[in-house]
């Protein structure tokens, strides 16, 4: 992710100062990128995951890599993105082990006190960029095609166990409609970042489509409705309130007759 101070700052950009009041600078070098050549390469896997009717963005290192930080670009082509949840917060322990340094947010949200404790669970603190940081290429964010997301990770490297693991989830994305969702690296906060000095990583990145619950057609022909939906089971009911009655209906369309119902009301679950 892009330098906040100098040519070896981290790409997280959270101020040395702050490391040192929380008294974990001694994990500061694993935030370093170094300005040199890189001696060998390495392959990882990013990719979107359909599943419950989000968007999982997860990634998989097959060889050993190890990964700093995780700068993507994340967008839909139909809808909107309308919202973000399971992600990993703070630093990755023995006992937890994630990507759950996030710099915007970090910076914003985070209250740093005198001693090592921090609550990471301050209303604001996500993966999400801040525009105005990079306005060129930061996408618009949550209710828009597309979001900017930066995960970091920070552990003591004399505990092995605290690592982050080879393969994981870094959260959920909720779309508004059945879309492709792509990803990619968003370069100008340094994409996919090894922890090794010396190995640049390769990273390749797969989308895939994702169905949210929706009603996608109306139609009334001669007393008979006609709904076309998806991404899950039909639902009625007499009031918004329910209760609702499931159909068993989860083929993508549902014919009834209209009748003397004055008012009826449809929905579609998530199996």
């Amino acid at each position: 992710m892009k330098p906040a101070t100098s040519k070896t700052e981290t790409s997280l950009s959270i101020p040395k100062s702050s490391f040192r009041r929380f008294a974990i600078k001694r994990y500061l070098s694993f935030l370093i990128v170094f300005p040199f050549l890189a001696t060998a390469s390495a392959e990882v896997r990013v990719f979107v995951q359909s599943s419950n009717a989000v968007a999982w963005v997860k990634y998989e290192c097959n060889e050993g890599e190890l990964v700093q930080a995780f700068a993507l670009d994340v967008s839909v082509d139909r809808g909107r993105i309308i919202g973000i949840s399971e992600f990993f917060r703070g630093l990755s322990t023995a006992a937890n082990q994630g990507y759950g340094i996030f710099p915007a947010a970090f910076r914003d949200h985070i209250t740093i006190g005198s001693g090592t404790n921090i609550n990471w669970d301050v209303s604001g603190y996500t993966p999400l960029a801040v525009m105005s940081d990079n306005p060129v290429d930061t996408l618009a964010g949550l209710d828009s095609s597309g979001v900017t997301l930066e995960f970091g990770g920070l552990w003591d490297p004399n505990i092995s166990a605290a690592v982050p693991r080879p393969t994981g989830a870094l959260c959920s994305l909720h779309v508004s409609a059945g879309a492709t969702v792509t990803v990619k690296a968003n370069v100008s906060r340094g994409g996919v970042v090894s922890s090794k000095p010396g190995v640049i990583l390769a990273p390749v990145f797969t989308g895939a489509f994702v169905q949210p619950p929706e009603i996608t057609e109306l139609s009334l022909t001669n007393g008979l409705l006609t709904v076309n939906f998806a991404g899950g089971e039909m639902e009625t009911a007499l009031t918004v309130a329910g209760p609702w009655t499931g159909t068993g209906d989860v083929h993508g369309r549902y014919t009834e007759s209209v009748g003397n119902n004055a008012r009826k009301y449809y929905r579609v679950r998530s199996p």
